[in-house]
């Protein structure tokens, strides 16, 4: 080869190469830098996936964690070699979804110029063919580089940011095989496929777009009477999904042992559960459908903090022109199976956030559309290349070249202003990214008192989300710390456990969390108290307390008092007071300890409160302590189930008490119009007595 023929196959080859490249550079200039702290702190969600991986470190292998909803399982694994090079730290987790935000913007690469090759074949008489196929994935490639909504993403650890470059590989490699025919391509294609479930719940979706995809372009060939591509490839196809069945089988076999968690999460969230829509399933579905449509039309955006500001939309209005443009040219060319393709693969895509109305648009549900979504967007700008490229002055490079420096420059200057300007500085990132957790985790692993134990009630409700999962995983000092699930028949016990052979204890109770919730019925309160321990001190924190016990001299074996005298009041036919407890010693914090059993006799409305009195010898009183009823599960009365409910009370006592006989009386009343509930008039039902003298009080 002469050196002048070198020279001019090496500089093609720099002319093809030279755009992704730069487009590989922007996707990592926007997704590495400062990865470990922008975001701060580490959202609950990600504290999964690290408590996931953690599992996994330590030898605890499993196809689906109990986690969210259930976490499928390839971040648990493929995040091991940074934890390796890194440690278990929150840049191991965040890296490797970063380096899957820029493997998809790669891998749409990929897929748009399979497509674009396979719809234009060598031999093609369309004059602007090697306008799409070298300049359409380039577009689409930084589209998706320069995209706010990704490179939000990108940057914070979820294991869905795997899903996008799996989509693309997998669909990539199938165009690849129908248009070469080699076996290769149609084992990777497989290879993906069946590992899309590994990914996240969107993946699911792929398998049905592709088959409806091959149904409606056999009826299209046979209505035109020509074979279909079915037809053509069903050897090599049926291989695909065999090896796609069979790297799915491991997650299918766990999913026929455990049907109920196949939908666990997806049910929850479903347009098909009556909370989600209040009853109206079709105008739900008719708003989420439009909303969702929107985000494309640069309409509407996702309202999560978390990953966009607020409402932005994942297209600006310039690339949404451009994607009714790509999407108007493949309805124009829909004989052709690429486009075809794409117009019915994407709209599929768009399920998982159509079907979960909560939130849409939900940018990180259609995370699986990207690929396609970029594509038409890099469509609709190839087309518009395609017509400049006529005009014999401006050359498809050098228009290429203008579009990209300043149409994507425009994008990736906004994206970047948008991220680390405005995103960065001005959306409220501390509740968002759980940072409380992230200074709990620090202070709890500065104590060096070997005495010392925290503890931290948890909502019964949430059930195994009970865990905070973000503490779980930033925690790494030596004070032990244990989780107090709230419910009254396994409390007493978690809270001896969380005790034994300490001196100290801190209780820490979140004020702005999902679990503030968690001791409304005071149960952790009252079974401390009653139990010996002397409170000390209080901090308060931005989303959390911080109550300091003092277990000197105390047994540390809790346990709530048989509520044994009876009482039998039935106030208004409506809630009966059976059983009451005062206990006969004050606790350390001068209070005495009450205990009522109730239960609800007949519906009731709304949701009634207590208000129990201490009153003093002279019969003036002296305290009063006023709460909703709550069942164990936190149902207020009118929605008891038909049983009985137990409710503890903490009186405090005056400093000042005076000797003698005090008497605890119980008040249920309406919680709007305060109008008591009465038995023949009898407003307040005595509960018990108690004799207090000066030494009873501390």
């Amino acid at each position: 080869m002469e050196i002048r023929e070198w020279r001019s196959l090496n500089l093609h080859r720099l002319k093809h190469w030279l755009p992704l490249l730069v487009v590989v550079l922007v996707a990592i200039a926007f997704r590495l830098p400062m990865l470990d702290t922008l975001p701060p702190g580490l959202n609950f969600d990600e504290g999964g996936e690290g408590v996931a991986a953690l599992d996994v470190a330590q030898g605890n292998f499993r196809v689906m964690w109990p986690i969210g909803g259930g976490k499928e399982p390839l971040m648990a694994y493929l995040v091991q070699p940074l934890f390796w090079i890194f440690g278990p730290t929150r840049l191991a987790l965040r890296l490797y979804s970063a380096l899957w935000g820029v493997g998809a913007v790669l891998a749409t690469y990929f897929f748009a110029r399979q497509l674009m090759l396979a719809a234009y074949q060598p031999g093609n008489e369309d004059s602007s063919a090697a306008i799409y196929v070298e300049w359409v994935p380039v577009f689409a490639a930084l589209g998706l580089a320069t995209a706010f909504w990704h490179v939000a993403y990108s940057r914070i650890a979820f294991r869905a940011l795997s899903n996008p470059a799996v989509v693309a590989l997998a669909l990539g490699f199938l165009w690849r095989g129908l248009r070469s025919g080699r076996w290769p391509d149609y084992f990777l294609a497989g290879l993906f496929t069946g590992g899309l479930a590994y990914t996240y719940l969107a993946g699911r979706f792929v398998p049905l777009g592709i088959a409806l995809f091959f149904l409606a372009e056999a009826a299209m060939a046979w209505y035109r009477k020509r074979q279909p591509l079915l037809v053509q490839h069903w050897r090599k196809l049926g291989g695909l999904a065999g090896l796609a069945g069979l790297v799915f089988l491991p997650l299918g076999l766990f999913f026929l042992q455990n049907p109920g968690t196949f939908g666990q999460r997806a049910t929850a969230v479903s347009i098909f559960n009556p909370q989600m829509t209040g009853g109206d399933f079709w105008g739900t579905l008719w708003q989420t459908g439009l909303t969702t449509l929107g985000t494309f039309l640069s309409l509407s955006g996702d309202p999560n903090e978390l990953g966009n500001i607020p409402g932005r939309p994942q297209l600006s209005l310039l690339l949404a022109i451009f994607f009714v443009l790509g999407v108007g040219k493949a309805i124009y060319h829909c004989r052709k199976p690429p486009y075809l393709f794409l117009l019915i693969w994407w709209p599929v895509m768009l399920l998982p956030g159509i079907l979960a109305p909560e939130d849409a648009p939900h940018h990180l549900r259609l995370i699986g559309s990207a690929p396609g979504t970029y594509t038409f967007v890099g469509l609709g700008i190839g087309w518009l290349l395609a017509v400049g490229s006529r005009r014999p002055a401006i050359s498809r490079y050098g228009l290429g070249w203008l579009v990209l420096l300043a149409l994507f420059g425009l994008t990736a200057f906004q994206t970047y202003r948008d991220y680390f300007t405005h995103w960065a500085d001005e959306v409220e990132h501390y509740m968002a990214f759980d940072i409380y957790a992230e200074e709990l985790a620090h202070q709890m692993a500065a104590e060096t008192d070997p005495a010392l134990a925290y503890a931290i009630p948890m909502d019964l409700r949430a059930a195994h989300e009970a865990r905070h999962y973000s503490l779980d995983f930033l925690y790494q000092g030596q004070t032990p710390f244990s989780y107090l699930v709230v419910d009254e028949t396994t409390v007493a016990d978690a809270l001896t456990g969380a005790a034994q052979g300490k001196a100290w204890l801190r209780l820490v109770r979140w004020t702005q969390d999902k679990h503030q919730a968690a001791d409304e019925k005071e149960l952790v309160t009252f079974l401390l108290a009653t139990g010996g321990a002397t409170p000390v001190e209080q901090n308060t924190y931005p989303a959390y307390t911080v109550e300091t016990y003092d277990l000197s001299g105390v047994e540390k074996a809790f346990d709530f008092p048989e509520i044994d005298r009876p009482v039998d009041v039935t106030l208004d036919g409506l809630i009966q007071i059976r059983r009451a407890v005062v206990l006969p010693q004050v606790t350390p914090a001068n209070q005495v300890a009450v205990g009522m059993t109730l239960a609800r006799i007949a519906p009731a409305e709304v949701d009634y409160k207590a208000s129990l009195r201490l009153v003093g010898p002279d019969g003036t009183q002296v305290s009063q302590v006023d709460r909703t009823l709550r069942h164990n599960w936190r149902q207020g009365t009118s929605l008891w189930p038909p049983e009985e409910v137990n409710e503890y009370y903490l009186l405090p006592l005056p400093q000042d008490a005076a000797d003698g006989v005090y008497e605890v009386r119980a008040v249920i009343y309406h919680p709007q119009t305060l109008a008591p509930l009465t038995e023949n008039g009898l407003v307040e039902v005595s509960l018990g007595q108690i004799h207090i003298s000066a030494p009873d009080m501390v």
